[in-house]
């Protein structure tokens, strides 16, 4: 996410903007008018005094009346008789037209009228330039950021934690998990949505408690019946032949049922947490292909293991089920003379990559996005299963952090990425 996408900075933006248009442009109204009014003020206070020098001059007769000396930059005026209208000075040009008129008495009585020649006024772009940068304009910049700032932080800071709840609630797939208490006890609407978040998650909890303890009472209570049609298949088979077909169709389905009912229990009990070791990862690659061997010892299965002993940090039986189940999946569904395959590579940013796959027939292109949910197979393939396997391998990779993957390799087969994080 870019900086300027980020809500803080869009609040912070807005308020300032906000607060530096709306108080920029009173400022800027008032100063205006003051800075006028402030120039007439001076204006007419330095020509008024100056007029009044020359006028008193005038009457005393003195050559030059006109000439200050003294003063380097007099005020343009014209001097007029109050009741003739008649100017003291002859050959003089005609005032412009903006003058300022000012009434003059002396001491002798006699009145005079002085016109000043106004300043011209600055252009509106250089009025606004030596405004903007005046002290009082910098002030509210300051004022309006600093209101941005903190309203931004109010606002965005609780979100950022509730946020990071979230991460944490994610990551650890801990549903007992809730938020600050600091947040939850808040007032407004971050309170009351981070509530609102908490129900949410003990009604999630709520409900995957009942499927769990559904899925076990449910096996539990199939294990009873299933023991007795076993016991009962048992007694029959001494009564029939050995080689009876009816017989051996008879077990087989009940070791179907007895093997449904085991991945029914392994499943609902992925959501118990187990405790974190350092281990081996080359050793448990070793282990996985020893069994691999055992079972099926026509197989060619290829260990890809770095040099450097690699170990991690986690839940060893957590690992071990997930790629004991993706090995499973390749034991039922290829024959056993296709060839499969264990890399393990440590990525440059930390992250440990796994790699499980066959040069098997692959799986429909358009089932790899289902793949990893209960009870999904390839009813193509061949081999046994009830679609559970992947689904507790996802569990149990997701429970140490980290994702899994599936995809169909080009010269054919399916492969199973697991890619872990950085060990702790």
């Amino acid at each position: 996410m870019k900086w300027y996408q980020r809500l803080f900075w869009k609040m912070f933006l807005v308020i300032w903007l906000v607060s530096l248009v709306g108080m920029g442009s009173v400022f800027l109204m008032l100063s205006s008018r003051y800075d006028q009014d402030h120039r007439l003020e001076l204006l007419e206070a330095r020509a008024r005094g100056q007029a009044q020098l020359m006028v008193e001059r005038y009457e005393d007769g003195l050559p030059d009346w006109h000439k200050l000396p003294g003063r380097r930059h007099p005020i343009p005026l014209w001097l007029f008789e109050a009741d003739s209208g008649k100017p003291l000075m002859s050959g003089m040009h005609e005032p412009p037209r903006r003058t300022l008129p000012l009434a003059l008495t002396t001491d002798s009585g006699r009145e005079y009228l002085a016109q000043v020649a106004l300043p011209r006024e600055a252009f509106f772009v250089e009025r606004m330039l030596g405004r903007l940068f005046s002290l009082q304009m910098v002030l509210i910049l300051v004022v309006s950021g600093l209101s941005g700032l903190v309203l931004g932080t109010l606002v965005v800071r609780p979100i950022r934690r509730l946020r990071d709840h979230v991460r944490d609630l994610h990551q650890a797939q801990d549903l007992t998990l809730r938020a600050a208490p600091g947040l939850s006890r808040r007032q407004d609407e971050i309170g009351e949505l981070t509530r609102e978040f908490d129900r949410m998650v003990a009604s999630v909890e709520q409900t995957l408690m009942a499927q769990q303890r559904l899925l076990q009472d449910v096996s539990h209570e199939l294990r009873a019946p299933l023991a007795r049609l076993q016991a009962a298949a048992g007694l029959i088979e001494q009564r029939l032949a050995a080689d009876d077909p009816m017989m051996d169709r008879i077990n087989r389905e009940c070791g179907r049922l007895d093997a449904l009912i085991g991945e029914i229990l392994s499943f609902s009990r992925q959501q118990q947490q187990s405790s974190h070791t350092e281990f081996s990862l080359n050793a448990l690659c070793h282990e996985l292909r020893e069994e691999v061997q055992l079972r099926q010892p026509e197989r060619p299965f290829e260990l890809d293991l770095p040099e450097a002993e690699a170990h991690y940090r986690g839940a060893r039986e957590q690992l071990r089920r997930a790629l004991q189940n993706g090995i499973e999946n390749i034991l039922r569904h290829t024959p056993e003379d296709v060839a499969a395959y264990l890399s393990l590579q440590r990525l440059a940013d930390g992250r440990l990559s796994l790699r499980l796959g066959d040069a098997g027939p692959g799986v429909d292109p358009e089932l790899l996005p289902r793949l990893f949910e209960p009870f999904v197979r390839d009813e193509n393939g061949s081999g046994d299963g009830f679609g559970l396997g992947l689904s507790i391998a996802r569990r149990a990779v997701e429970q140490l952090g980290g994702e899994i993957s599936a995809h169909n390799r080009p010269e054919g087969g399916l492969e199973l990425r697991v890619l872990l994080p950085p060990a702790d």
